[in-house]
């Protein structure tokens, strides 16, 4: 597959340049993904995917183009460079513009993982069936699975190939109107924990019998690393450098500034093993790396590619992103408690699992709310006590983040669909959480 993805993209280059295309970049992909549907205690679905596909980045002095490539047969890609040279002159010269920069040739990096169907079915049979057994009367979710392998070919010189797996298992239980969710997600088959998942799906369940009253104010609450993970991935784009410039984040003009609590430090780990998200590149040729964007609470750093390094006057940091530079995984640093011990320290409060609908009132400030689902609990004395209905969060990012009082030593992976920058995070107590209705209860 290598040979095949590497000659894709030379061809492509070749042409572009042949065209008077000035510089180009491609990265062609071939992903590979089999996804299983599970609804009402049974499999509903199962799909299978091998797709080819090759985005390209040309450049024509100072107009930039970007392009997808999902028909990569020779007269479908004649075509479409056809319209790309053509279109070139339509599109209006950049302000900023940066030349790609030096290209180097990576070593491979390969993966030995590989779509295995029996695993992925006994999976999806332990995790509903450990549902049920806590409780749950009906079974709902997905697992993927995908072998993501990803060329790299510039004209800068530039060339790789990456090899990534990817495993994600949501499952949600229901009992009556209440529901449950569990997850569990890895890069390798075996580290996935599919029966966990459902039991904490169904143990949610069981819980959220028992309603309990609540009235709107300020409590003290502890994230759950599904809804921890929401809200530090709004985090990491903040401190993309393009939504600083665009008035997207509310870490503008923070850099060197104490931005949260010393309690918190997040990196972002580029080229790890164990990051769904990982790559040895960027969409630019420039590696990746860990870089450490708040340490002990303080702002470090933004994200780079060249365009938004030029305007800094710094080096890239090997997150591009040929419009926007994005984090690959978060990794936050964990803490001292177990969940028990941090259940016992919240005392009096909330314990939350999971949201959705995570909107922003204001992007620059940091202002937001968002829908807790799939298990909310009053806590009292250190113990649950009921499930909590129509609760919304609506405060501050970085008035919550410089709030965490206590976190978990245990960490885990989470990406779903609410979560797509995969992050690595423990449960954390955060202090005077302002939380309103969604709906009367």
């Amino acid at each position: 597959m290598k040979d095949e993805l590497l000659g894709i993209g030379e061809g492509i280059i070749k042409e572009m340049r042949g065209r008077g295309a000035d510089e180009a970049i491609v990265l062609p992909v071939h992903r590979e993904r089999m996804m299983v549907r599970f609804s009402n205690n049974k499999v509903t679905v199962v799909q299978n995917w091998s797709l080819i596909s090759a985005d390209l980045l040309s450049i024509f002095g100072r107009r930039r183009l970007i392009s997808r490539f999902e028909d990569i047969s020779e007269g479908a890609l004649r075509n479409t460079i056809d319209r790309i040279v053509k279109e070139s002159a339509l599109v209006p010269e950049a302000k900023e513009i940066a030349p790609l920069p030096a290209g180097r040739k990576f070593p491979d990096r390969l993966t030995k993982e590989r779509i295995d169907p029996d695993g992925i079915n006994n999976g999806v049979s332990l995790a509903i069936n450990a549902a049920v057994r806590e409780g749950a009367e009906r079974v709902s979710g997905v697992f993927t699975a995908d072998i993501v392998r990803c060329g790299l070919m510039g004209s800068n010189g530039a060339e790789g190939y990456d090899e990534r797996a990817a495993y994600e298992l949501n499952v949600r239980a229901f009992g009556g109107e209440v529901s449950g969710q569990g997850l569990s997600c890895g890069t390798r088959m075996k580290g996935l924990t599919a029966e966990e998942a459902g039991r904490e799906a169904g143990t949610i369940v069981r819980y959220g019998k028992n309603v309990a009253k609540w009235s709107e104010g300020r409590y003290n609450v502890l994230f759950g690393p599904i809804i921890g993970a929401n809200l530090l991935e709004r985090m990491g784009e903040a401190c993309s450098a393009f939504n600083v410039e665009a008035g997207y984040s509310c870490l503008a003009g923070k850099l060197g500034q104490s931005v949260v609590s010393e309690n918190l430090t997040m990196v972002d780990d580029g080229p790890g093993d164990e990051g769904l998200g990982s790559r040895v590149f960027d969409a630019e040729g420039v590696p990746t790396k860990r870089t450490v964007l708040l340490d002990k609470g303080t702002l470090k750093t933004y994200l780079h590619n060249s365009v938004t390094a030029r305007k800094f006057k710094i080096e890239s940091t090997g997150n591009a992103g040929w419009i926007e530079p994005s984090p690959w995984n978060l990794v936050v640093g964990e803490g001292t408690l177990s969940f028990e011990e941090a259940l016992k320290e919240l005392g009096n409060g909330i314990y939350m699992v999971s949201n959705w609908y995570t909107r922003f009132q204001n992007y620059s400030t940091g202002d937001l709310s968002t829908i807790c689902r799939d298990g909310t609990f009053l806590v009292e004395k250190g113990e649950i006590k009921g499930a909590l209905k129509g609760v919304r969060v609506s405060d501050n990012l970085l008035r919550m983040f410089s709030s965490v009082r206590g976190m978990c030593r245990d960490r885990r992976w989470v990406r779903w669909w609410e979560v797509r920058i995969p992050t690595l995070l423990p449960a954390m107590i955060i202090s005077d959480v302002t939380l309103t209705k969604a709906q009367e209860t």
